[in-house]
């Protein structure tokens, strides 16, 4: 048999064993001259220049060498053996002093007598060793538990029974993920995002002719090993102690035990201006409040010394920012480094979509393409808008402006709404999606509480963070002629940020009107306008708050405010900048420019 392994690259055969379609390495001159040796007088059927060898016979050969390295050693020691060198074992097996004795009943005695003289000598030669060398004994490594089995009492491991496992499938099939989807299999209980998802999904999981199946959701598999670990998934949830909520995975049930039932929570870190010297400058700091580690900077708690390394290492707050995209992890293609794998993962991801090796993630429903899959699953699980539309389905198409329909669609928003605000404030009794949210929600009320949210030269106050930071930003009081970055390339006016100018083109040149109120289709300029319409117009707020003079009630504390200073106070802070007319409310104030102004600029044209 012949093999044209140069004509036929892809066709590599081992020159070991003859085997094909493995994993082949190229045998070095070391390796080679080993081969050479072993084949001896006989001669090869082909004289490769490249000889390649499958990753079996590569570990066989490798090991060869060494024993042969070994040998040679052995000899040479023996051979200086007159030179009094001391023999090191080359095995890595232990190795045990043994005591041979040919036992005789009639000569038990002096049996006894020798094994007791040789036991003194031995004491004797060992007191000797002892005064004359130290003797070093090896540690041993202790090895540390892995994270899941040090927390292994904040949860319980529970086995299912096939009356469980059925009853918890009817749940998943009865719930409105599932009713809702588009595109799902029935028989595994899972929705999809679009119908390619599910037709890769019946052709890897439901094939039939591979060997092993599950007797739960009739998926194949093509080891015994893939189906044992599938099954577990049926068959095995952890159950967490303190709530007895049950997961399907440690690491699920460990971050709700964190996130719910933690004394001390790991919260995000809060904005600060100093940052520390290190991790090993921090660590003097450290220990206070009960022995537990803090960061300052942040005015964070943590459990241990390591979680509290770990985020000195992670946190932005302070890694540089040349040192947080470097790590020992890097992109073959664009050489970008990385310091976790999964990030380097998920970065693959892009490259094999860019090449079309895999098909860009996407949603068939909100007709949404994503960069990554771990952002697509994110989107079906978290997204509002995608549930609303999944939901909206059933109703008829052509008569969405009817009224039993904007019911509907009222009541499907409220429902999808308050089914996902899970997050409760202690203080206010609001509720938010995210446990984020909530985190930077109460930053503003201690902020508030502080005196941090008011600007002393405009005499204001805001009621959060983002406000007051994007007060800052847009007032012109507080900004120069420098920040207006952004410029119309029709009409040549400035604006401080990029949505500024979109809004602007929209509204003023293209007359494309994108922000219209649903309730009364009155358009506005701005996404802000909108916001402020829908809370003074159309939601409903009880009239707390009172107005000392003459007892009006109003809907907001801003509208509380106008009233006082407008008609009690009579002040007029608005004032015209060609006239120096002066006004108590701002719209008595834009009604004077147009009517009066824009019609002398008008008639001196």
């Amino acid at each position: 048999m012949k093999f044209n392994i140069m004509d036929n690259p892809q066709n590599i055969v081992c020159c070991g064993c003859l085997s094909i379609g493995r994993k082949m390495i190229k045998i070095d001159l070391e390796r080679k001259e080993c081969f050479h040796q072993i084949l001896g007088d006989l001669q090869t059927v082909a004289d490769f220049k490249l000889m390649y060898l499958c990753w079996e016979c590569t570990g066989r050969l490798s090991n060869y060498i060494k024993f042969k390295s070994q040998v040679r050693y052995a000899h040479k020691c023996l051979q200086d053996i007159e030179k009094d060198l001391k023999l090191v074992s080359q095995s890595k097996l232990n190795t045990q002093n043994t005591l041979i004795i040919n036992y005789d009943p009639e000569t038990s005695e002096e049996l006894d007598w020798h094994i007791a003289a040789s036991e003194e000598k031995e004491t004797l030669s060992d007191q000797q060793c002892s005064e004359t060398e130290t003797v070093v004994q090896p540690k041993k490594k202790i090895k540390k538990a892995s994270k899941s089995k040090r927390l292994m009492h904040l949860y319980k491991e529970i086995e299912l029974t096939e009356s469980d496992i059925e009853a918890e499938r009817d749940t998943e099939a009865s719930s409105d993920s599932f009713v809702n989807a588009l595109f799902k299999c029935e028989k595994c209980v899972e929705a999809f995002p679009n119908q390619e998802d599910l037709n890769d999904h019946n052709l890897k999981k439901h094939n039939k002719r591979l060997r092993f199946s599950c007797l739960v959701c009739e998926c194949y598999f093509g080891t015994a090993a893939a189906l044992s670990y599938h099954a577990n998934k049926h068959r095995i949830r952890y159950q967490c102690r303190s709530c007895r909520t049950r997961f399907g995975t440690k690491s699920k049930v460990l971050s709700h035990h964190a996130r719910e039932h933690s004394s001390k929570p790991d919260d995000q870190c809060a904005d600060s201006e100093t940052t520390p010297n290190g991790v090993a400058g921090l660590l003097s700091e450290a220990k206070r409040a009960n022995g537990k580690p803090v960061c300052v900077p942040c005015n964070r708690t943590f459990s241990s010394i390591a979680t509290f390394k770990q985020h000195m290492k992670m946190s932005m707050k302070h890694v540089p920012e040349n040192d947080f995209n470097a790590g020992p992890y890097s992109c073959e293609i664009c050489e970008k480094k990385f310091r976790w794998t999964t990030s380097l993962r998920k970065h693959m991801e892009t490259h094999r979509i860019e090449r079309g090796q895999k098909r860009k993630p996407y949603c068939e429903s909100c007709r949404l393409s994503f960069t990554t899959s771990a952002n697509l699953r994110k989107h079906v699980k978290t997204s509002s808008r995608h549930q609303i539309i999944l939901k909206l389905r059933k109703l008829d198409v052509h008569a969405e402006d009817s009224p039993e329909n904007q019911a509907r669609l009222e009541e499907i928003r409220c429902s999808v709404t308050e089914s996902k605000q899970q997050h409760y404030c202690p203080e206010c009794d609001k509720k938010f999606l995210w446990r984020g949210n909530l985190l930077r929600h109460l930053k503003s009320h201690q902020a508030r509480a502080n005196g941090n949210l008011v600007c002393v030269p405009c005499n204001r106050k805001f009621s959060s963070i983002a406000t007051f930071k994007q007060h800052m930003k847009m007032s012109m009081k507080h900004i120069s002629e420098n920040d207006f970055n952004y410029m119309c390339s029709d009409c040549g006016n400035k604006f401080v940020n990029k949505t500024r100018l979109k809004d602007h083109i929209n509204w003023e040149h293209l007359k494309n009107y994108i922000h219209r109120c649903s309730d009364c289709k009155k358009v506005f300029k701005t996404r802000t306008s909108l916001y402020l319409h829908r809370q003074m117009v159309h939601k409903e707020m009880s009239d707390n708050h009172l107005c000392d003079h003459c007892g009006k009630r109003f809907p907001s504390q801003a509208r509380l405010h106008y009233h006082i200073t407008a008609l009690h106070n009579k002040e007029t802070p608005y004032k015209c900048t060609t006239c120096s007319a002066r006004f108590s409310w701002h719209s008595c104030l834009t009604r004077h420019v147009r009517t009066i102004h824009s019609k002398e600029k008008k008639s001196a044209t």
